[in-house]
Formats: C-alpha cells, sequence, structure tokens
C-alpha cells in the first residue's frame, strides 16, 4: 500500500505560529517519509462569514507560507481544494450515505454555531463530509491531526467502511490518524483555547508578523498569577508560553523553567519574544523571495494540482463504477 499523506489549512486569514507548530513543522518531516499531497481548503473557509477579496489574498498567502516554511514542491504536492473539482463531486456522493446522526455528533458544529449564530448553514454542518472526501479522494493512508481532529478522522473511516460494505466493494481504505508529532498551540489571550485566527489578532502571532508586533503581542500575552515560571496544570497560560520557548529554541521546557528562576515574567517575555523573531527571520526572508516571483508559485500549483487530480480522478472513476453513474 502508498504510504501517502493529505492534510490543509483552511484560507480564513493568515497562517500563524500554532499552525505552523502545530502541523507545518511536522508535515516538513513527514514529507521524508510519506507522498505527501497539501491543500488550501478554500471551500471549507466559505462555510463561516468570509469577505472574496480577503479570501483570494489568503489562499495565496497560505500558499507563500506553506514554501517559505520548507514545503518542497520537489517531494510534495501543493494544491488549492477548489482547483480540484472532484472533492465536491466525492462530497456530495458520500453525504448521501451519511446519516444525519453522524454529523450531530461532531463536536466542531457546535462550536462554530456559537461562534456565528447568524450564518449557520448547511456547508457548516456538513462541512466533515467534505473533510472526508479532501482525504479519501486521494486514498490516503495517513492523516496528520492533533487530538481535537480524530473524531473527524474516525468520521472518514465510518463513511469510507459504509460505502465499501454498501456496494460490496474495496474503493476505499480507512486512513490512519497521525497524532501528537505537533503540538497544540493556545491562544495568547485565551489559553484555554486553541490559538485561532476568529478569536482576534492579540490571540496569535502570524508567521510574516514584525518584530515590533511580535514583542506587543507576547508582551500583553496573559499570564497566570504568582511569579513562577512553571508548566503545571495550574499554570495554563505559562505553560503554553513556555512550550512555545521549547519549540522555537529546541531547549527542554525543564532547562527554561531552571533557567528562569527568580526572574520575573517581562524578562521571561522579552526573551521569548525575541527566540520566535530570529526563528521566524529565515521564514519571512525566504517567503519574500518566493512572493517577488509569481511564475514559481503558479508553477508549483500547476504540477501540484495535475499530479494531485490525476489521483481524484482515478478514485472518481471506481466510485462511479461502483455506483452505477455512467
Amino acid at each position: 500500500m502508498i504510504k501517502r499523506i493529505f492534510s490543509g489549512i483552511q484560507a480564513t486569514g493568515q497562517v500563524h505560529i500554532g499552525n505552523y507548530l502545530g502541523a507545518i513543522k511536522n508535515w516538513v518531516k513527514l514529507q521524508d517519509e510519506y507522498e505527501c499531497i497539501f491543500g488550501v481548503v478554500d471551500y471549507h473557509s466559505i462555510t463561516v462569514p468570509f469577505e472574496p477579496k480577503k479570501l483570494t489574498a489568503n489562499i495565496r498567502s497560505v500558499i507563500l507560507d506553506y514554501l517559505a516554511a520548507g514545503i518542497d514542491p520537489q517531494k510534495s504536492s501543493i494544491m488549492i481544494q477548489s482547483h480540484v473539482p472532484e472533492h465536491t463531486e466525492l462530497a456530495w456522493i458520500l453525504g448521501t450515505i451519511t446519516p444525519f446522526s453522524w454529523l450531530e455528533r461532531i463536536p466542531t458544529f457546535k462550536e462554530k454555531k456559537q461562534k456565528h449564530p447568524k450564518y449557520i448553514n448547511l456547508g457548516m454542518f456538513a462541512y466533515p463530509v467534505l473533510m472526508a472526501a479532501d482525504i479519501l479522494i486521494y486514498q490516503a493512508s495517513h492523516v496528520p491531526v492533533g487530538q481535537d481532529q480524530l473524531p473527524h478522522i474516525e468520521l472518514t473511516r465510518t463513511i469510507a467502511r459504509k460505502f465499501n460494505q454498501l456496494f460490496n466493494t474495496k474503493v476505499f481504505i480507512e486512513p490512519e490518524a497521525i497524532v501528537g508529532h505537533g503540538a497544540r498551540i493556545m491562544g495568547l489571550d485565551k489559553p484555554q483555547a486553541k490559538m485561532s485566527k476568529s478569536l482576534g489578532p492579540n490571540n496569535y502571532i502570524t508567521l510574516t508578523d514584525s518584530p515590533d508586533i511580535i514583542r506587543e503581542k507576547i508582551k500583553i500575552a496573559v499570564t497566570d498569577s504568582g511569579r513562577d515560571i512553571k508548566a503545571t496544570s495550574e499554570k495554563p497560560a505559562m505553560t503554553n508560553l513556555l512550550t512555545i520557548y521549547h519549540l522555537f529554541s529546541g531547549k527542554p521546557v525543564a532547562e527554561l523553567e531552571k533557567a528562569y528562576v527568580g526572574k520575573g515574567y517581562a524578562e521571561f517575555k522579552k526573551d521569548l519574544a525575541e527566540v520566535i523573531i530570529e526563528r521566524l527571520r529565515p521564514l519571512q526572508e525566504k517567503r519574500k523571495k518566493i512572493e517577488k516571483d509569481p511564475g514559481y508559485v503558479e508553477k508549483v500549483l500547476k504540477e501540484g494540482e495535475t499530479k494531485a487530480r490525476a489521483i481524484a480522478q482515478k478514485t472518481m472513476a471506481a466510485v462511479k463504477k461502483t455506483i452505477g453513474v455512467l
């Protein structure tokens, strides 16, 4: 069996350090072990309020961030979801065999309803089926995810199994989740929730933030009561900042805790900001060079989407034959 990965990021804003530390950094390593397809899942992005012009800019921005962060077009295929129509074609077919009750159990729908009570729509409810199609259309054997995404992978496996059983076929393989390689980064101002672009600019640091912006965001980041710089369950804010420091510096959390004994939050935050700035500097410089060569980006997308469509079309041909569509 081919070891193949599919994963993607929504185009709801610029890529932030939570996306990088939790996903993209790990993808760069996985490229050497798997055949990888990485997408900008722009159709998922329109299930919540959006502005067309900003969506266009966000899609381009995510592609640039992928390339700057180390996704190698020689090793991986980079594509835009809406450029491969087989995603939505398969999602419709899978939607006809997916019970309403399965989707109701996915916790993300409830979270999105609370965030966007005036924008509840079918796409918001049914997007886990599109996510399943994103994975199954490429016969992905593995999907790198965080713990919070495991219900989606289990639903994908369940849908694949039901299709195979219903039509007495082996069209789909059931993908395995790759969990635990990426870190779960929490919000700078809301450390009880995962870092998110939807929670406001002080919640996250983007890969393109300037040094001054990074310093300011870290300076005003929420901290816990007391002065001890420790990673404990009673100190979620400090645990999160120490995790970010560890992942950007490579220093173990225990070593960082020891280094800041007797020192205050201000000194710790000052050093943390500089570590982030230094780590992002080469990435930002590489991004600026790529941005100046739109022809290269177009070439990468064209090649990536050609490879992706070849796999997707083969899968759709098997699906249509199975369900009797001429």
